[in-house]
């Protein structure tokens, strides 16, 4: 199977635009993505990269809640320990779980619970002869089994933090693509304060944003150029539509096609984007760029 599939990862702070590349792509017939669009399993504690590679020490503003607990556990150095927690987290907590939307999701919508049983056997008989290659072959196993993989040459994922961890997933797969996501800071911040899953007030949200982008800057230091790319939201958008979007299906490899531009012209704009809904958003929009570029930098992007 490895070969076979290209894995393609979106991913950016978290509301910059991961999704839409997502729903751009999977309109060609050669990708597919969703059900659900975020895996969790490979970035998340105790996932893909903490079995095969070790517990990572997340950075203070990354850490949740779960993650601070599970720090402490003294049998994280085991394997064995922590594949017994990543196959308990894929038949729990991301087997079947709720989105921001309220809705239902999880891997229960990929594939039936028996054929994921399968595949944590066979990575649990394989994880010490070879913990890398046993891991690639889940990755790929699940890909296979995925009730909407019929043939597909690439597979998409949108979780957010797998660009911050994209040097940890290019050791797991080094022929995977990867699109950073960016978009203008306080936009971003105004979109993710509204949200359940991140920080809860402005302030909190500096260093969290701070370091999302310094985690996903170094990681793409790891990849070859031409694998990856960052892709700024209001040029996808507005200001540069059409270089962005060859862009897009450039890296991943794949040509143009009549589903995925009539999708792109109709449905991605500016207006979803909300561009500089910040300046609305906040009470006192120059505080808030103050204190932004006090604690993170220039609010205005690198050229």
């Amino acid at each position: 199977m490895s070969g076979e599939v290209v894995p393609v990862f979106s991913g950016g702070v978290g509301r910059s635009g991961t999704t839409i590349v997502g729903r751009i792509l999977r309109r060609h017939p050669e990708l597919f993505a969703g059900a659900p669009n975020e895996i969790k399993f490979i970035t998340e504690t105790y996932g893909l990269i903490d079995l095969v590679f070790g517990m990572r020490d997340f950075m203070p503003s990354q850490m949740t809640r779960t993650g601070k607990l599970t720090k402490l556990v003294p049998l994280n150095s085991s394997q064995k320990f922590r594949y017994r927690q990543f196959r308990k987290r894929i038949l729990t907590h991301w087997w079947r779980r709720t989105n921001r939307l309220g809705v239902e999701s999880g891997l229960h919508r990929s594939m039936k619970r028996t054929s994921m049983i399968e595949l944590l056997d066979k990575l649990e008989s394989e994880l010490e002869l070879d913990a890398l290659q046993a891991a690639r072959e889940f990755v790929f196993g699940f890909i296979k089994n995925h009730k909407k993989y019929v043939g597909q040459r690439f597979w998409m994922d949108t979780t957010p933090p797998n660009m911050m961890y994209a040097d940890w997933i290019y050791k797991l797969l080094p022929e995977a693509r990867f699109i950073e996501m960016r978009r203008h800071p306080l936009d971003n911040l105004s979109s993710v304060l509204k949200e359940p899953w991140g920080p809860s007030d402005f302030e909190e949200s500096l260093p969290w944003i701070r370091d999302r982008l310094y985690l996903a800057t170094e990681a793409k230091k790891s990849i070859p150029a031409e694998q990856h790319l960052t892709l700024w939201l209001e040029d996808l958008v507005l200001h540069d539509r059409d270089a962005s979007y060859r862009d897009l299906i450039r890296i991943v490899g794949i040509g143009d096609h009549e589903s995925m531009r009539e999708y792109f012209d109709s449905e991605v704009s500016a207006d979803r984007a909300h561009i500089g809904r910040w300046q609305n958003d906040f009470s006192n929009p120059e505080k808030v760029r103050r204190m932004f570029e006090e604690i993170v930098g220039p609010v205005e992007r690198e050229q």
